[in-house]
C-alpha cells in the first residue's frame, strides 16, 4: 500500500450542487426533456446507474434555477433527507439541491471506485454533517471528505472484483422484474380482460390476517431471528429479509402472528400499496395486512391484489394519514373461478419460485460484496485472494 495516498474528495473530483426549478412555473416543467433526479427517485433504487427520475425539467427551468447539468459518469450522492444515496449518472442529467454530486478527475479517480467508497464510508460522512434543522453535507465538507487511493489500475480492479457482483445481481433484479411483468400480463389476460369470470370477495380465496408491534421498550422481544416486516420492507415482488427481526418472547407477548411462507403483505398504513409476497414465515406490524390463501392459490392471491391496488388506494382514507381497513379489502370485488384460479397458479408458481430463487441467490452475493468491498477499500485483503472468492460463487 506504499503507493496509495491520502487525499480529499476535493483532490480527485468536482463537487457540483444542485436546484429545484420553481413549482409555480409550469413552464419550467411541462414538456420537459432534461432528467432531474430527487433523493426520492434513490430510495430502494436497486441499481448503480440512473437514467432519469419521476420528472424532468425544461431548458427554461434549468437555466431559471440553480440546478446544472452533469455529464454521463458523474456520481450522485444525496447531502440531505437523506444522507447516503449514491448512483452514476447513465447520462447527462441534473439533480436538485438534495445532492452533491462528483465530476471525477479521470486521470486520478475511476467513478465506480468513488461510487463504491461512498456507498461503504456512509458512517463516517454522516458524522461530518452539519445542521440545526437537518443534518447535510455542504459542499465545502463534501471536498474535505478523506479517503485513501490508490493508483488507477489497482481502483480499476477494485472496481471489476466487486462489479462482477453487481452486475450478476442486477441481471437477477431485472430478470425478476420481467418475471413479474409476464405474470400479471398472464393474470389480466385470464381473469381482466374475461368478462365471464365471477367477482367476489376476497375472503373467498384469502384469509385476511393483521400484525402488531411488541413492546419497543422491552429489548428481549427484539433483535432475535423471526424477520417482522414494516412497510419500507414491501420494496419487491417477493422479500426474504426484514430490517427488523423479533424474539419468540416478542411474538408470544404480542398481536402479531407467524405467517406461513408464501403469504401476500400488503401496506395499508402511511405509505399504501406496496405489496410482496414472503419467500419464508415471517411477521408483520399493525401497518399492514397478510392475506393467506386457500387452496394454495399464492400466486393469485398476490396478483390479483396487485391489479386491484388503483382501488384500493382511491378507497383508503383517514384523518392523520391515509389507511386501507379489512372492511375495505373484505368490500372488494374480485375476479374468481376456483378451477380456473387453479389452472393459473400451476403456470406462474414457476415463475414466482424463480423469483425467489433469484432473491436468495443477490443475498448470498450482497453478503460477499459487502463483506468484501471495505476489505477492498482499505487495502486488507489481497486482490488475487477476493478475485479467486467471487470466481467461485458466479
Amino acid at each position: 500500500m506504499s503507493d496509495w495516498i491520502n487525499c480529499t474528495l476535493g483532490d480527485i473530483a468536482e463537487v457540483i450542487g444542485g436546484g429545484t426549478p420553481s413549482k409555480s412555473k409550469p413552464e419550467y416543467y411541462e414538456g420537459g426533456t432534461i432528467p432531474w433526479i430527487t433523493p426520492k427517485d434513490l430510495s430502494g433504487y436497486p441499481y448503480r446507474y440512473i437514467e432519469r427520475g419521476e420528472n424532468n425539467i425544461t431548458e427554461l427551468g434549468l437555466a431559471k434555477s440553480s440546478a446544472r447539468m452533469l455529464p454521463k459518469g458523474a456520481v450522485l450522492f444525496s447531502s440531505r433527507a437523506p444522507i447516503g444515496y449514491v448512483a452514476i449518472a447513465k447520462n447527462p442529467l441534473c439533480t436538485n439541491q438534495g445532492f452533491k454530486s462528483f465530476i471525477c478527475d479521470e486521470k486520478k479517480v475511476n467513478n465506480l471506485f468513488l461510487y463504491y467508497f461512498l456507498k461503504s464510508n456512509l458512517p463516517m460522512i454522516e458524522n461530518m454533517a452539519n445542521g440545526s434543522t437537518f443534518k447535510e453535507i455542504s459542499g465545502s465538507v463534501a471536498k474535505t471528505i478523506p479517503i485513501s487511493l490508490p493508483p488507477l489500475n489497482i481502483q480499476e480492479k477494485i472496481v471489476s472484483i466487486i462489479g462482477s457482483l453487481d452486475d450478476k445481481i442486477e441481471l437477477n433484479l431485472k430478470t425478476n422484474e420481467t418475471l413479474e411483468e409476464m405474470t400479471m400480463t398472464l393474470y389480466k389476460h385470464w381473469f381482466v380482460e374475461n368478462g365471464d369470470i365471477e367477482k367476489v370477495s376476497i375472503e373467498e380465496f384469502g384469509s385476511i390476517i393483521g400484525g402488531g408491534t411488541p413492546k419497543t421498550t422491552v429489548a428481549e422481544y427484539w433483535d432475535g431471528n423471526i424477520p417482522w416486516i414494516s412497510v419500507k420492507d414491501l420494496n419487491s415482488a417477493v422479500i426474504i429479509e426484514t430490517e427488523k427481526k423479533i424474539t419468540e418472547a416478542g411474538l408470544n407477548n404480542s398481536s402479531t402472528k407467524l405467517l406461513p411462507s408464501f403469504s401476500t403483505v400488503l401496506s395499508a398504513r402511511g405509505t399504501i400499496g406496496n405489496i410482496s409476497i414472503i419467500g419464508k414465515e415471517m411477521t408483520m406490524n399493525q401497518s399492514c395486512y397478510a392475506i393467506k390463501a386457500k387452496y394454495e392459490l399464492d400466486c393469485f392471491v398476490f396478483l390479483t391484489l396487485k391489479s386491484s391496488i388503483n382501488t384500493l388506494i382511491n378507497q383508503s382514507h383517514g384523518s392523520v394519514f391515509n389507511t386501507i381497513t379489512k372492511d375495505t379489502l373484505k368490500s372488494l370485488e374480485l375476479p374468481f373461478n376456483k378451477d380456473f384460479a387453479i389452472k393459473f397458479e400451476k403456470k406462474v408458481k414457476p415463475m414466482f419460485l424463480q423469483i425467489l430463487s433469484n432473491t436468495l441467490e443477490n443475498k448470498e452475493l450482497q453478503d460477499i460484496r459487502d463483506y468484501l468491498l471495505p476489505r477492498l477499500l482499505s487495502g486488507e485483503i489481497d486482490l488475487s485472494q477476493a478475485e479467486k472468492q467471487v470466481e467461485e460463487v458466479l
